[in-house]
Order: structure tokens, then C-alpha cells, then sequence
């Protein structure tokens, strides 16, 4: 085939950027606009929500004279539109970039006056072979205004700082953990916690839920996010409430930026939610016994016994506790969405990941009635979060069982804990990212040794035995 070059109209080169206009992955090119979950959802580059942004290069920021927040004029010889730049170093030095999905003038209460159309910067062509609308092909000026707005970022620092939450592997060193891991058998990887894991349950249970996460196939697309509010009836706050960082989400994925020996720019993704704790820090300083271990070894709340005074968010390390300031309204039709087995909760209390316990409840009921001693079988629960994993990231189980997937995962040689040094005991396992990149940067060593030189075997006697 014959691939034309694009042609890109607009001002010369030293005065202008390439505009990357690209469907936002919540709304795609905004027909699932008026959706307010989906209007929350934290983009997976820039966690920002709720409006439109200009992502800017750091090193072109840095000459225009802007910073997150600042509100520029984008401008094409088809039209001009003006949003907040967003720095992300993601983006070509010589271009920018901006989401589609918002910048409605009618379609519902959610969706207007969310943002603007990039739309309006875009020649009126079409592909001429598909005839789909072409995103791409203009040049645009960007002028600062002056004026500035928050923008919405759900994460507050892109950085790690050396704490090693979201951790990642190069390809070799994977490869060697893997060969060592099979070597020392699982006896050296009890650091790991899992054996003392399962001790945090009653004995006389016999679970002990549990989560393995791959940071290797998590994307980042927020499905978990999404589904999880749908399962456990979690509100959206709206635009001036995520700007007081009090959006309601029981899981947020955390995105962290990593640059590697070469300077290249390496993005990592972790889903944090409750690590539902052996040792939980949020329970010895509750005054009113509100959240404590239940037999199964989950870290459990009781809302009715809240009563707001936040110590626990407090002495959370991982600060995946939510509190209520207010009581949230339901607008019809979503009151009809309400899941009935959970309990909507009010204003004054505190919340949290409950792994789905109200599925664990109903698995419980049902397999009672092959006898009373008979246990949920692997397979037969998934949380909200699990079951709507596109890449199939997210596993959970009962870590008692030897066999489960879960358990097999987190005695694997790439699980680890976050912030494990602190003795919290988590029944949460995540595994390494893998990195290819590393793969240049390190030669891999051969992933089997070389064979000594064969010798001569002798012959068996007639009449002996052998083995084939």
C-alpha cells in the first residue's frame, strides 16, 4: 500500500505545536458523557476528571512560561478553544495534547458545560477510505491567558521517592529470581508474609481472603475503579469536592513516573485499595471498636458504630480510607442503581474496601447447602473489581488454601508488599512489573547453562532394568 504522509495545516513550525486530539478512555468521543461515575473516573495519564486539559511537555512548559493549572488559547485556523495545561512528560516536546469527551452544549445534566470540544480545532475532512473523522493534520498556537484553574488531578505526587510502592524488575533479573525461586523452594520467601497471613485469620475458619496484583498486566484503566462503585453503591462528589480530594473511590490507581539509566520515561501503575491488614494500624486507636477482624481475617467496618472521628484514616499507611462529609444524593434515575445488599452510608462515616464481603456472604449461603462443613471451592467468587479486569490483573482467594491461584502468586519469587517493612501484616500481594526496556540497557544471560560435553554412556547388561 501507498501510506500518504499527513499534512498538517496551521502556523510554521517555530511558532506552533502538532494537536493530538484522542478519544478519553471513560467516554470515548462523549457519548457516555452524562454518566457522572464515568465523568469522575481518573484519567490513567493525567488522573485528572471532570474537565478538559492541554498536556504540555515539562521542557516546552518550562519555555512558555506555564504550569499545571495555568489556562491557555489553543488556537488552529479552524477554531479556538481555552483549557488548563496539564504537565506531563508523556507528550512530544513539539506537540500537545488534548482528550475528547466533554465540551457538550446540551445532551444532560452531566455532560454540559463540562470543559471544551477539541473538536472545533480540526479540519472538517474525513479518512477517505473508511471515512471515519480524522483526528489528526493541524498545527496550533498556544497563548497563555492568565488565568488559572485547578485542574482536577486526583494524585497528588508522580513520584515514589524511594519507597518502592509500585516496584518493577528488569527482564533478566526476573528470569534469575524465577530460577532462584525454583532452586531454594518457597522456604526463603516468607518474608513475604503469607504464611503469617493466614495465621491472622481464626483457626477455626477456614479462610483467609486474600488479593495477588499484577503490575505487569495492569493498565491503569480505571474498570476496577468503576466497577467498584457500581457494586458498592459509592457516590460521585463532583468537580469541587475532588478539588478538596474528598472523591469517594475505594480503589484509586496510583500512576508513578520512573526514568531509567538512559533517561527514558517509564510509567507504572498499582491499584491501592484496603490491604485488609494482619496487624491493622486503623484499629487499636478506633475509640468505638468501628472497624476490627472478623474470623475470616478481613478488616471490617461497622457503620451504624462510627462515629467520625477519622483516627483510622489517620494511622492508615496507605490511605485508602473515606469519610463521608456529607450525605450524598442519588438523583433519579440512579437510585435505581443502587446495589440492595449494600448499605448506603451518611454523613459522619467512615468507609472503605470490604472485598466484595457482601459476595462472600451470598458464596458462603449457597455452598452451605452441599453440608455444613463444605467451602467455597477456587473460582466460584470474584469480587466487582476481579471479575471486570480486562487483562485479568487482579486475583483473589483464599490464601488457606495451598492450591488457590492467589496463594500460588503470592509465594511466587515477583510478589512483594507495599511497605511491608512496616509490619502490617497485608493480605494484599502485588507483582513486579516487568520491564523490556532493562532488556537493552542489560544484556540477558542465558535463561539455561550450557550443556557439558556428552560422554560415552556404556551399554546396559542384558536383563537390567532401565528407566525410559
Amino acid at each position: 500500500l501507498d501510506f500518504t504522509p499527513i499534512s498538517y495545516e496551521g502556523p510554521g513550525e517555530e511558532d506552533s505545536f502538532f494537536l493530538h486530539v484522542y478519544p478519553q478512555i471513560a467516554m470515548y468521543d462523549g457519548r457516555l458523557a452524562n454518566r457522572p461515575w464515568l465523568q469522575e473516573l481518573a484519567d490513567p495519564a493525567t488522573t485528572s476528571c471532570w474537565q478538559t486539559w492541554v498536556e504540555v511537555h515539562p521542557e516546552t512548559a518550562e519555555i512558555m512560561g506555564v504550569r499545571s493549572g495555568d489556562v491557555v488559547a489553543v488556537e488552529s485556523p479552524y477554531g479556538r478553544v481555552e483549557a488548563p495545561v496539564i504537565v506531563y512528560p508523556g507528550v512530544r516536546r513539539d506537540s500537545v495534547a488534548m482528550p475528547l469527551g466533554r465540551g457538550h452544549t446540551r445532551m444532560g445534566r452531566y455532560a454540559e458545560g463540562r470543559g471544551v470540544n477539541p473538536v472545533e480545532l480540526l479540519p472538517p475532512t474525513s479518512d477517505l477510505h473508511s471515512g471515519a473523522f480524522v483526528y489528526q493534520g493541524v498545527r496550533v498556537t498556544v497563548t497563555p491567558t492568565g488565568a488559572w484553574v485547578p485542574t482536577l488531578e486526583q494524585q497528588g505526587s508522580d513520584r515514589q521517592y524511594g519507597r518502592e510502592i509500585a516496584q518493577a524488575v528488569p527482564l533478566a533479573e526476573a528470569f534469575r529470581a524465577v530460577d532462584d525461586h525454583h532452586e531454594a523452594g518457597e522456604a526463603q520467601h516468607e518474608r513475604l508474609t503469607v504464611d503469617r497471613a493466614i495465621q491472622d485469620a481464626d483457626v477455626e475458619s477456614p479462610y483467609r481472603w486474600g488479593m495477588a496484583i499484577s503490575l505487569d498486566a495492569c493498565t491503569g484503566c480505571n474498570a476496577c475503579v468503576a466497577a467498584c462503585a457500581a457494586e458498592n453503591n459509592l457516590p460521585f462528589v463532583g468537580a469541587e469536592r475532588v478539588e478538596k480530594s474528598r472523591q469517594m473511590t475505594w480503589i484509586r490507581i496510583e500512576r508513578y513516573f520512573e526514568e531509567d539509566a538512559e533517561g527514558a520515561l517509564e510509567t507504572r501503575h498499582i491499584p491501592m485499595m484496603c490491604q485488609h491488614c494482619g496487624a491493622a494500624p486503623c484499629e487499636p486507636v478506633c475509640p468505638v471498636y468501628a472497624t476490627y477482624h472478623n474470623p475470616d481475617g478481613l478488616n471490617v467496618q461497622v457503620y451504624n458504630r462510627c462515629v467520625g472521628t477519622r483516627y483510622c484514616s489517620n494511622n492508615c499507611p496507605y490511605k485508602v480510607r473515606y469519610f463521608n462529609w456529607f450525605t450524598y444524593e442519588w438523583p433519579e434515575p440512579l437510585n435505581w442503581a443502587l446495589n440492595p445488599d449494600v448499605l448506603v452510608r451518611e454523613k459522619g462515616v467512615m468507609e472503605k474496601c470490604t472485598f466484595c464481603i457482601q459476595r462472600i456472604n451470598a458464596a458462603k449461603i449457597e455452598i452451605k447447602k452441599q453440608g455444613p462443613d463444605a467451602v467455597i471451592p477456587e473460582g466460584a467468587l470474584k469480587t466487582a473489581c476481579q471479575q471486570t479486569c480486562p487483562t485479568d490483573a487482579i486475583v483473589f482467594g483464599n490464601l488457606k488454601d495451598p492450591d488457590s491461584r492467589v496463594a500460588r502468586l503470592a509465594r511466587g519469587p515477583l510478589a512483594y508488599s507495599v511497605l511491608g517493612e512496616l509490619n502490617t501484616r497485608p493480605a494484599n500481594f502485588y507483582l513486579k512489573q516487568v520491564t523490556g526496556r532493562a532488556r537493552q540497557a542489560r544484556a540477558v544471560p542465558a535463561r539455561v547453562p550450557p550443556e557439558p560435553a556428552a560422554e560415552p554412556v556404556a551399554e546396559p547388561a542384558a536383563g537390567a532394568d532401565t528407566v525410559g
